[in-house]
């Protein structure tokens, strides 16, 4: 992941930003509060989490939510969410428009029970 190389490098992730009950992403910065990239927290029954460099976080925020105000990216990620419900929408997304990123699940195992 690349959250495990930033971490490795001693860069560092701000608060939480929330874009909806079961999402919110993280801004991680370098030593010199220069951003390297974000991730995100699916927080269902099975989490996912996603980390993507800041240039294709740009990418998606430029080419999906049509907007490169950051500070509209919660409303305007939230709104997406909404109107694409499927499990993986935001997965698909970032395939469709060749986003580059790295995932990590953690399955919930009480679900196999």
């Amino acid at each position: 992941m690349y959250s495990d190389d930033w971490l490795k490098l001693g860069f560092q992730h701000g608060e939480r930003i929330k874009v909806s009950t079961m999402v919110d992403y993280v801004i991680w910065t370098d030593s010199k509060d220069c951003v390297v990239g974000v991730t995100i927290h699916f927080e269902e029954a099975d989490d996912y989490h996603y980390d993507l460099p800041i240039e294709e976080w740009m990418k998606f925020i430029t080419k999906v939510l049509k907007n490169s105000n950051v500070e509209k990216t919660p409303n305007l990620f939230k709104d997406f969410l909404y109107e694409n419900k499927g499990m993986f929408a935001f997965e698909d997304v970032l395939d469709t428009y060749q986003i580059k990123y790295d995932k990590i699940a953690f399955l919930d195992l009480n679900y196999f029970d």
